[in-house]
């Protein structure tokens, strides 16, 4: 088992904006990928859980940003197990440029669910020894609620279909991300550098289901934004999400 674990990559096509830049859903699609590779290491990724009938969920995430790279930037990114807290398995991510700077800085936070009844098992049941590294940081932040804040209104909807459901049959993380930017209109984007971005994922949506998010720009630090995703049929919080803007 190997305690970090690291890929070289490049950034395709797909994986940019109209800015060139690289997109904040395509790091939560390489964290993911990474995360899973290193799982599989540890002998607690997806086909060796399968069998207990467990899989993991992200359920918080910090992310801090630089200069994000561009199309064909080659970079490096990786990862390793912090630590417990509380229930939560901690894992930390660093993304490197091609000059070694790192453009991106990740703190998540990942439950342990139990397939059939989808309630939160302990960790302590898969009866491994994880290499921990406590002492190293790409954050120091740990997982915390976010205040529910007032939005002004809807700036986003969304029918759940075909292609936001992942392998567990519900939206993958990085989908929510991607209607979280488009709450904004391209002209914020092309004027605007995300600085930080906290997310909770509270429930899942479904199939069939509709996603309503709420935006509020107007909190007491500047460019500070306030996001929640309302699964509109259930009537509940899918996610909360905290935006820290560099605006002009």
């Amino acid at each position: 088992m190997q305690t970090f674990w690291e890929d070289d990559l490049k950034v395709r096509a797909y994986d940019i904006d109209f800015n060139n830049k690289l997109k904040v859903s395509s790091i939560f699609n390489y964290m993911q990928d990474i995360a899973s590779s290193h799982a599989d290491n540890l002998n607690v990724g997806y086909r060796q859980l399968l069998g207990k009938e467990l899989f993991w969920v992200l359920s918080w995430v910090k992310l801090e940003f630089n200069n994000m790279p561009q199309f064909e930037d080659k970079f490096k990114i990786k990862t390793w197990p912090k630590g417990r807290y509380k229930l939560y398995a901690l894992r930390d991510f660093l993304l490197f440029d091609n000059s070694g700077g790192v453009f991106c800085r990740i703190a998540s936070a990942w439950l342990l669910i139990n397939a059939k009844s989808k309630r939160i098992t302990d960790l302590k049941n898969l009866n491994i020894e994880f290499p921990y590294q406590p002492d190293e940081h790409a954050l120091t932040d740990l997982p915390a609620k976010i205040p529910v804040v007032k939005t002004d209104g809807i700036a986003f909807s969304k029918k759940i279909n075909y292609s936001d459901i992942d392998i567990n049959r519900h939206v993958n993380n990085e989908r929510y991300i991607e209607y979280i930017l488009d709450c904004y209109p391209n002209e914020f984007h092309e004027r605007n550098r995300m600085k930080s971005m906290t997310v909770s994922f509270i429930s899942e949506t479904k199939f069939n289901d509709e996603i309503q998010i709420g935006l509020n720009t107007s909190l007491s630090a500047k460019g500070l934004h306030y996001l929640e995703g309302i699964n509109k049929g259930a009537d509940r919080l899918a996610f909360q999400s905290l935006i820290e803007w560099d605006t002009e």
